[in-house]
């Protein structure tokens, strides 16, 4: 396994925080358009982080992609 990789402070303060104030705006404004409970949120999040996950497709492309840029 590689090295775990930690966001410095201005990355915590600059871009990450900026992006999370962001999801949390679009997630409570989807939840009234859809006047949806928290719980439909928490699932629709689960999706989403799933791409993420290390052993889905979506994140062995991003790191073919990485790993050689001309693929």
């Amino acid at each position: 396994m590689t090295k775990q990789w930690k966001p410095t402070e201005e990355q915590n303060i600059g871009p990450i925080s900026r992006v999370s104030e962001f999801f949390i705006d679009e997630l409570n404004e989807l939840q009234d358009d859809l006047n949806c409970p928290d719980e439909f949120i928490y699932d629709f999040l689960g999706i989403l982080r799933n791409r993420w996950a290390p052993d889905s497709c979506h994140s062995q492309v991003r790191k073919l992609i990485r790993e050689q840029p001309d693929y």
